[in-house]
């Protein structure tokens, strides 16, 4: 250990006292470890190692810590590429970068072998690490490529490199009995990483290539004749193929069609439809419906019809009275589109609201369907030259989409797919301006009706939530703080196993001795679950949910074989006269060593031990489920 490591272990020993500013120098380190010229000298994976072990050696929580090692990382790399892009060739005169001459000739060697995956791998090459973010803002990455290559490498980087002295410093048994195990999942992890790198550009390029052999085998241009111009919009489609947005769109069609025909054939939703609906039922607090609310407006008739008109209006003003029409025509179709569908099938909503209210048919979504239109013709009508800064409005346009579609699910009114519908048909009709200018050569520029229009929608949605009006919050269902009684227990994946009792008691726990707390889910107990000698005493209980929420107690039981466990699950939930209800889950948990995890297999209880387990003078059974046959799963996953 070096004289500077052996000077700082006091520091970490005072970080084991003081929690609070264990985030702050965690990120402090990263930062310096990741700076140019400064990461040349500072020991940073030995430091990152022991701040990993003051953090395990006490009760810090592991989360935060990775978030600020990540972002130490982010912002020094950040720093370093500003550095190269500022300095440029005067890099190389610095007296500290002189002394290194070869950190920064093998940084320039990887960068013109691998290019932008250069900042990836230099990440975790000692001597390059600090040098390689200078190197390519020298020699001129684009900063969109390296933010990202950035942010993707460094979260992956402070796991790697502070997991190993967290395992290290929470115990030296577990770090040795875990420490294969997770080495293999942190490889398989960063292997499933570059693998996907390397997957991606192998799928899209023979896609592109296919559009265009189809694009080469329809013509360069649509059949000429005014009784064919029905077959502009087509052709224009199956020459978008060329194009990564065009197979986007035909992605969406193909949503339209497939959830309509689901909606057809299968109109009840899917069980884990009603477990995501049943999830934010339970966690929708006062706050977050508000927030979802205020989104949800974005995609109300008021704020689209004045973005729409706003933007159909400057279009025509500047002498683009087709591509006004069809924008407009875009929107319009869309929502009529859906309203047609929501009135034709009639689905139901969650929550019966289906004709109650003024609430109609759940499929789909025109809140969904309307803004994926809007945007969908802002894009076609923006520049399509500068492809970098083209897809990041993409990208941020779809997220505005998504979490515009999202918030209706948020407040419980639609089902997940119904919110898949209103995209893809919004995505696919927002798209007429893009069809309408088939055969123009020069791309669309008009982002200034663009911005126009966007401007509209946020006042228009601020106007809307402030007055209240037209869509008022408080016809929207209130969240259930109760999970309802029921026979069922209803998980994220859907109906699960029955409960095997109902009991009515204002408090209730297990009779008999031998049922104790399962151990918290903390990190160090959680790193058991990847232990080749899993004990069941040891194991924190998977979670479960039923309605969304998850267990008021949880209880387990333990005998003389150390891999099989009772578990004991109960819901508190209320009747309809007010009365305090106990739903019961009982299961016979047995863990074996697996590969990389336990196998685990949960068995159903049997009657007498149910009736063992019930016999209890100070509760009253009111209800009892039929006895379920004897059932056993096998998972590894939480249901």
């Amino acid at each position: 250990m070096s004289s500077l490591e052996s000077a700082l272990e006091p520091l970490f020993e005072w970080l084991s006292v003081n929690p609070g500013w264990a985030g702050v120098i965690i990120g402090l380190i990263a930062l310096t470890e990741s700076l140019a010229l400064v990461g040349l000298i500072v020991p940073g994976a030995v430091l990152m190692f022991l701040a990993g072990a003051a953090v395990g050696g006490s009760n810090i929580a592991i989360l935060p810590m990775l978030l600020w090692a990540m972002a130490g990382a982010i912002v020094g790399d950040s720093l370093s590429y500003w550095l190269g892009r500022h300095y440029r060739d005067q890099l190389r005169t610095l007296p500290l970068v002189r002394r290194y001459p070869q950190a920064m000739d093998r940084a320039e060697e990887l960068f013109l072998r691998h290019g932008g995956k250069s900042v990836v791998l230099g990440r975790f090459i000692g001597p390059v690490r600090p040098v390689i973010p200078a190197v390519v803002g020298m020699l001129g990455m684009p900063p969109g490529r390296f933010l990202l290559a950035n942010v993707g490498s460094a979260i992956g980087w402070a796991p790697a490199y502070l997991l190993p002295g967290i395992v290290f410093g929470a115990s030296l048994a577990l770090a040795m009995e875990v420490m294969g195990r997770l080495v293999a999942w942190l490889a398989l992890g960063f292997g499933g990483f570059l693998l996907l790198r390397w997957l991606i550009p192998r799928i899209d390029r023979p896609l592109r290539l296919l559009g265009n052999r189809v694009a080469r085998a329809i013509g360069r241009h649509p059949p000429p004749g005014d009784w064919r111009r029905w077959l502009h919009g087509p052709h224009a489609a199956v020459r978008a193929l060329r194009h990564r947005e065009g197979w986007l769109w035909w992605l969406a069609l193909l949503g339209v069609i497939a959830t309509l025909s689901r909606a057809v054939l299968a109109p009840a939703p899917a069980g884990w439809e009603r477990g995501a609906v049943a999830l934010f039922d339970a966690q929708r607090s006062e706050s977050l419906q508000a927030f979802a609310w205020w989104l949800t407006q974005a995609g109300g008739s008021l704020p689209i019809a004045l973005a729409t008109l706003a933007l159909a209006a400057l279009l025509a003003w500047q002498g683009q009275a087709r591509r006004a029409v069809h924008a407009l025509l875009g929107v319009l179709l869309a929502v009529a589109l859906g309203l047609a569908l929501k009135h034709g099938l009639g689905l139901p909503r969650p929550a019966a609201l289906t004709g109650t209210a003024g609430w109609s048919g759940a499929y789909p979504s025109v809140h969904a369907a309307a803004i994926a239109a809007l945007v969908t013709a802002w894009l076609t009508l923006l520049p399509l030259s500068a492809r970098g800064p083209y897809r990041g409005l993409m990208a941020l346009a779809g997220v505005g989409v998504a979490a515009v579609a999202g918030s209706r699910l948020v407040l419980g009114v639609h089902w997940p797919m119904d919110l898949v519908a209103g995209i893809s048909l919004g995505v696919v009709l927002g798209a007429l301006p893009a069809l309408a200018a088939t055969g123009k050569r020069r791309p669309p520029r008009f982002p200034a009706a663009v911005g126009v229009s966007a401007g509209v929608l946020v006042l228009a949605t601020a106007g809307a939530a402030v007055l209240d009006w037209p869509d008022p919050l408080d016809r929207y269902p209130p969240g259930s703080p109760w999970p309802e009684p029921a026979g069922q227990r209803l998980g994220l994946a859907g109906p699960a196993a029955p409960f095997v009792a109902v009991i009515e008691a204002n408090d209730w726990q297990p009779p008999g001795p031998g049922w104790t707390s399962p151990p918290a889910w903390r990190w160090q107990s959680a790193l058991r679950w990847i232990s080749p000698r899993p004990d069941a005493a040891r194991l924190p209980v998977l979670p479960r949910w039923h309605a969304g929420h998850r267990p008021d107690h949880v209880w387990i039981s333990v005998g003389e074989n150390a891999r099989q466990r009772w578990v004991l699950r109960a819901w508190q939930a209320r009747a309809d006269d007010g009365e305090r209800l106990w739903l019961i889950d009982l299961e016979r948990a047995v863990i074996k060593p697996g590969v990389l995890l336990p196998r685990l297999r949960r068995y159903r209880p049997d009657p007498a031990q149910v009736d063992a387990l019930l016999a209890s003078p100070a509760s009253s059974r009111s209800w009892m489920p039929p006895k379920p046959p004897l059932l056993m799963t096998t998972t590894r996953s939480p249901g």
